[in-house]
C-alpha cells in the first residue's frame, strides 16, 4: 500500500498542473510582490489594532490604504498567476482524492479548501 501511495505522489509531482504550480510559487517570491505583500499585511495588522481599541479613530485613511493595496495585489500578474496554478492544481487533486476514496462512506466529505 504505501508503494502505491508513493507512486500516486511521484505521478502528482510529475503533472504539469503541479509543475505550474511550483513555477508560480516560486515567481511569487520576488522583492516587488514580496514588498506589496509585506505592506499590505503591515497595513492589515494595524487596522485590526486601531479597530480593536478605538472607535473610527485613524480608520478611514488605513480602509483607504488597504483597499488600495487590496486593488494593487488583484492586479499584479505574479500573483494571478500564482491563484490561477492554484486552483488548477486543486481541482485536479479533487479529483484524484474523489477517486481513492469512492465507495469507502457515504458520509465522507471533501470539501474543497480555499484562499
Amino acid at each position: 500500500m504505501y508503494e502505491m501511495i508513493n507512486n500516486l505522489i511521484d505521478s502528482i509531482i510529475q503533472t504539469s498542473e503541479f509543475q505550474i504550480y511550483q513555477q508560480a510559487q516560486k515567481e511569487l517570491y520576488d522583492n516587488h510582490t514580496m514588498a506589496l505583500l509585506s505592506r499590505y499585511q503591515d497595513l492589515m495588522e494595524n487596522y485590526l489594532r486601531i479597530k480593536k481599541y478605538s472607535h473610527d479613530v485613524g480608520q478611514d485613511d488605513l480602509k483607504a490604504s488597504l483597499k488600495e493595496i487590496q486593488e494593487e495585489i488583484k492586479q499584479n500578474p505574479d500573483i494571478q498567476k500564482y491563484y490561477q496554478a492554484y486552483y488548477q492544481l486543486n481541482d485536479m487533486l479533487e479529483e484524484v482524492t474523489e477517486i481513492v476514496f469512492q465507495n469507502i462512506s457515504s458520509d465522507l466529505k471533501q470539501d474543497r479548501w480555499k484562499i
